[in-house]
């Protein structure tokens, strides 16, 4: 393999992974995987200075995996707090914003013609509004229309919502269970600058719009990576927000809560 950093990364999943299929020697594999994973930033930061066509299919595969090392790693989440837990969500998110930033906005087109192509094939699928969602979803946008929000804002918040229920249609969320991760980080590599300093506000509507993301995340709980992740995300949304906004978080808890 050319990129070293790239089969780093591959391997601390693998470590990961261990960890999981064998508990009484997951200290071992989570120790090795954060030292992978260290091994793959050290050379993926050498690397990241010139993106070109000989490292951009490897830079994109590397900023998926890490976004997935993060959600998968249950070292680091074990003793947290909800508002702890959060913050970690949200550093997932912000690490999968490096595949929009760093590849997907300047090499799709070449990368699709790329040696990852069929990866690229099942990264896309049609789906087009209006979408197939439950009619609960629908609540998210009653939610922006009735505060009292910039236009910038708004705009963030409906982009958020609409990339959102792209995924619910193509993932056939929550009707469907799913032991993969192929839609996981789908929703956050989409997510606008706007709408990702109104999550690190922690402004209420973008936390409710996060909770409902929580709904994919336990979509895919049979997935070992992701498990009760999205549970745990629902549950730290509901903990953070006041009582006044309890009501949009009904039908989130009430999915996560009832499996």
């Amino acid at each position: 393999m050319n990129h070293s950093f790239l089969l780093f990364e591959i391997l601390g999943i693998a470590a990961l992974h261990l960890a999981v299929c064998r508990p009484d020697q997951k200290k071992l594999y989570y120790a090795r995987a954060t030292e992978l994973q260290n091994n793959a930033l050290t050379g993926f930061n050498n690397e990241v200075t010139q993106v070109d066509e000989s490292n951009c299919a490897a830079i994109l595969l590397y900023s998926c995996m890490l976004g997935v090392h993060i959600l998968a790693n249950r070292s680091e989440t074990a003793d947290l707090g909800l508002n702890e837990y959060l913050d970690h969500l949200l550093r997932y998110i912000e690490m999968t914003q490096g595949v929009r930033n760093l590849v997907i906005a300047d090499w799709w087109r070449f990368l699709q013609g790329s040696e990852i192509q069929p990866l690229t094939r099942l990264s896309v699928k049609d789906a087009e509004p209006p979408y197939n969602i439950p009619r609960e979803c629908q609540q998210l946008s009653d939610l922006i229309q009735e505060s009292d929000l910039s236009h910038s804002s708004i705009q963030a918040y409906n982009q958020a919502i609409d990339r959102l229920f792209w995924v619910y249609d193509v993932a056939d969320v929550p009707a469907s269970t799913h032991d993969n991760i192929r839609w996981v980080i789908s929703w956050p590599v989409q997510l606008s600058a706007e709408y990702m300093m109104l999550l690190n506000q922690r402004r209420p509507e973008a936390l409710i719009i996060l909770a409902y993301y929580g709904v994919v995340l336990h979509s895919y709980r049979k997935s070992w990576a992701v498990g009760d992740c999205g549970a745990h995300l629902v549950n730290a949304v509901n903990a953070q927000v006041g009582s006044y906004w309890k009501r949009w978080l009904s039908w989130p808890m009430q999915i996560v809560g009832s499996n």
